[in-house]
């Protein structure tokens, strides 16, 4: 395009150093463990992400990610435990579709670690989060354009956000104590500044 007399063409750069990366959904994975009191554990993903993760190279401490999935794409092999816990004893997906974590903070733990401190929010309650992570930085992909992976955990009360005394399997009796491990796994691609002409 070709700008007239007097007009400038404008390029949207982020601060130096400063990039936006989006979650590629077929390259990641966001999952929960448990204990459970049938078997050796309960193992589920959620089958649909998106998200973003914004870097700062010259301060890293400006770190933000942002991740959600659709409730209802938990998947832990098997149909029966999916609706059980997609139910309103724990993910209430109905209710609730979107699990999702953003943090609004980070602390340098060591080079390419960090210390994610933000929120989750699952099924309509949101409680503080902090998520140990581990940035990793990938080659050009395919089509040329620089990925980022983050690997990330952390251990979540269920009872800050479903019952646990309600008796049955309807109340969660799929699980043997409090704790569920939540782990991020996921690659982003980085985007390329918008420009614009007024």
């Amino acid at each position: 395009m070709t700008s007239g007399p007097g007009s400038q063409s404008h390029s949207v750069q982020p601060a130096g150093g400063v990039a936006t990366y989006l979650i590629d959904p077929d390259d990641s994975n966001v999952t929960l463990r448990a204990r459970s009191r049938a078997s050796t554990g309960i193992r589920g993903v959620f089958r649909h992400v998106a998200g973003t993760l914004t870097l700062d190279r010259e301060r890293p401490e400006r770190t933000a990610f942002a991740v959600y999935a659709t409730a209802s794409s938990l998947d832990t092999g098997s149909e029966e435990r999916d609706t059980r816990m997609c139910g309103a004893a724990f993910l209430d997906a109905g209710r609730h579709p979107l699990v999702s974590f953003w943090s609004f903070s980070a602390e340098v733990q060591d080079a390419g670690l960090l210390r994610l401190v933000g929120n989750l929010s699952l099924r309509g309650v949101t409680h503080p989060l902090v998520v140990d992570a581990a940035r990793r930085e990938r080659a050009p992909g395919p089509h040329g354009a620089e990925r980022v992976a983050v690997a990330g955990r952390s251990v979540l009360k269920r009872s800050e956000w479903s019952p646990l005394r309600s008796p049955g399997v309807e109340a969660g009796g799929w699980f043997a104590g409090d704790d569920v491990e939540l782990i991020f796994e996921v690659s982003a691609i980085k985007q390329e500044p918008i420009e614009w002409w007024p």
